[in-house]
């Protein structure tokens, strides 16, 4: 499961900022949490998070930041100087920053594990990366690594330290060491590298891609019986979807692992079962209609994002929902909230981070839930959650009511520009939320 995640100096994050998913000790909403423990230290760990900001305040580059570290633990081995595909931007609004490495650090917990993992990269190499982990109460150091210095300060046996010791002789300048040892098959390296390989980020996919991703777990008896109830269940104007591709398509879908969207795979059609009545009303026959062609763009988006969130749901990973409301009806982003904070439907530690502007899903949510993005007067971005921007906010407080009026900041901070008069006057705007945000970060 995600503890924190943490960056610095990458497009609109200047200082180090941290989405931190470890609750805080507040009794509302206990459902919402996961209670787990490393060694006998408990830890109790938000089921998910919405992320709340004006335009532009900096939720989509943390998105992005997350997916450019997960996309460089997993293929940095593998992608050479010539080949690689992937860009660092730093923070360019500031002299200081434009021309120093990005930073990105994600604390996990792994079969009752938890690790620290980061590094510091550059587009021309690694500059520094390092893994710690605790097991009962204290952290231990795994590695620590200077550009191409690398030293194993944990105690592992001869034989595998030797491994370690000769992996990092194999070891690139432009490629993380835990890629490699995943390369090789050793074990710390798999077992983090496949962590976050189960995190899904789903952030402007093409639809096709998507439903066809929706379609491929459809003909799994695994994830389809859960897919079927919530479609069933969400009120949709159809009773269920069902898979629709050629024989020559299936063929090839058949030979390949599930691995998420990918513009090389075969497209699967999605057809939505409807009803034929007669003149007395008495139902005829089942017809199908062209999902992508024939229903609402919020009917496909939301078949799109099923697949996702099932996948996750059943498997366990944490789901990154960027604009999770866009087309969508309150009432269903209200039940997808619902299933991550089920204990029901959620038995396997997964985890939704979702950005929304919709105020509905923050009376379902606790304080520590609720997080919001500012970005000062410099255009550097900060995050920080409600509860810790502001601890003595009631948990009966009128969430939605008081965001709007910018009591929390993380929205825009619009003064009288076009002479209208706005219904709602700012408490404390974005501008002072973001100062406030800035000390605690």
């Amino acid at each position: 499961m995600l503890l924190k995640f943490s960056l610095s100096n990458y497009r609109s994050f200047k200082d180090k900022a941290t989405l931190d998913m470890e609750a805080c000790s507040i009794k509302e909403y206990a459902e919402n949490v996961f209670s787990c423990k490393y060694g006998n230290h408990p830890i109790n760990i938000l089921k998910s998070i919405a992320l709340l900001g004006a335009n532009s305040a900096g939720k989509t580059n943390l998105f992005k930041g997350f997916n450019l570290m997960r996309y460089i633990v997993i293929n940095s081995a593998k992608e050479s100087a010539l080949t690689k595909t992937y860009l660092i931007e730093p923070f360019r609004l500031s002299t200081e920053t434009e021309n120093k490495p990005s930073f990105f650090e994600c604390s996990m917990m792994i079969d009752n594990v938890i690790y620290r993992y980061g590094f510091k990269i550059d587009n021309k190499a690694v500059v520094s990366e390092w893994l710690y982990m605790i097991v009962k109460r204290r952290e231990e150091t795994v590695f620590i690594r200077t550009k191409n210095q690398f030293e194993i300060v944990k105690r592992f046996s001869n034989e595998y330290k030797n491994k370690l010791l000769l992996i990092t002789e194999l070891t690139r300048s432009d490629a993380l060491y835990l890629s490699v040892l995943a390369q090789f098959n050793i074990d710390l390296g798999l077992q983090i590298t496949t962590w976050f390989a189960k995190n899904i980020i789903y952030a402007e996919p093409s639809l096709d891609d998507a439903l066809s991703y929706t379609a491929e777990l459809l003909a799994d008896p695994n994830y389809s019986s859960l897919l079927n109830e919530i479609i069933e269940k969400s009120d949709l104007g159809f009773s269920g979807v069902e898979r629709q591709m050629d024989k020559q398509a299936e063929q090839k879908t058949s030979y390949r692992k599930f691995s998420g969207f990918n513009n090389s795979q075969p497209k699967i059609k999605l057809g939505s079962t409807h009803i034929k009545y007669d003149s007395k009303n008495r139902k005829v026959e089942n017809i199908s209609f062209e999902l992508n062609k024939e229903e609402s763009s919020g009917a496909q988006k939301f078949i799109a994002l099923l697949g996702p969130m099932i996948k996750v749901l059943m498997d366990g990973g944490t789901f990154w929902i960027d604009d999770l409301d866009a087309k969508i009806h309150p009432y269903i982003i209200t039940m997808v909230m619902d299933l991550f904070n089920s204990d029901k439907y959620n038995q396997n530690g997964a985890q939704l981070v979702s950005i929304s502007y919709n105020q509905q899903i923050l009376k379902k949510l606790r304080r520590d839930q609720i997080a919001f993005l500012n970005k000062d007067a410099y255009g550097a971005s900060s995050i920080t959650a409600l509860y810790i921007f502001n601890p003595g906010v009631r948990s009966n407080a009128i969430f939605d009511k008081e965001y709007l009026q910018g009591q929390y900041g993380g929205v825009p901070n619009i003064r009288d520009v076009f002479n209208l008069e706005l219904k709602h006057k700012p408490g404390k705007n974005g501008t002072e939320a973001a100062k406030k945000s800035a000390q605690l970060n």
